[in-house]
């Protein structure tokens, strides 16, 4: 390394020393901004991994998917649909998917996700924090795409009090 920064060698040599030297900076920093739950970061460092290292880029998008990144959440989804770095799971790849498209604002989306946590549809477990919290997003106004009726957000609002004054929560 110091007969580079010197120039002591130079040419081809030198030049891929000094990429390597770049992209292992690169890594580090990203390392450290991901250490600190930087999901962009996360998302960047599985990328990097992709093709070469499977498990690592794997486990890099699962972690950038657990900050609700919705990149990194895509990204999970997609090696979870196809097996990539680990074993398929067709149900939670789905939902990392959706949740990626309800996540970006879709009130159809979330609408879908919670009813689909709601009632254990479509090989998802019955979780009603997941379905309170995509159907929350629907009667709140946190989607910024909408295409739901008023009328279906009004039921959804009723159906939620519904579903807290029963839950003893």
């Amino acid at each position: 390394e110091e007969l580079v920064k010197s120039g002591a060698i130079e040419g081809e040599i030198a030049e891929a020393w000094k990429e390597k030297l770049a992209v292992e900076t690169k890594v580090k920093e990203l390392r450290a901004k991901a250490s600190g739950g930087d999901g962009e970061a996360m998302l960047r460092l599985g990328a990097w991994y992709a093709g070469e290292d499977d498990v690592q880029s794997r486990a890099w998008f699962e972690r950038s998917a657990a900050t609700r990144n919705p990149q990194g959440m895509a990204r999970f989804g997609e090696c979870l649909l196809r097996g990539i770095g680990g074993p398929k799971d067709i149900a939670f790849g789905a939902v990392n998917v959706t949740e990626a498209a309800a996540g970006l604002g879709s009130d159809y989306a979330a609408l879908l996700l919670g009813r689909a946590f709601l009632n254990g549809n479509h090989g998802l477990p019955k979780d009603p924090v997941r379905a309170r919290f995509w159907l929350k997003k629907v009667i709140d106004g946190g989607c910024l795409h909408k295409i739901l009726g008023d009328e279906c957000v009004a039921k959804m609002a009723e159906f939620l009090r519904e579903l807290d004054g029963g839950a003893g929560e």
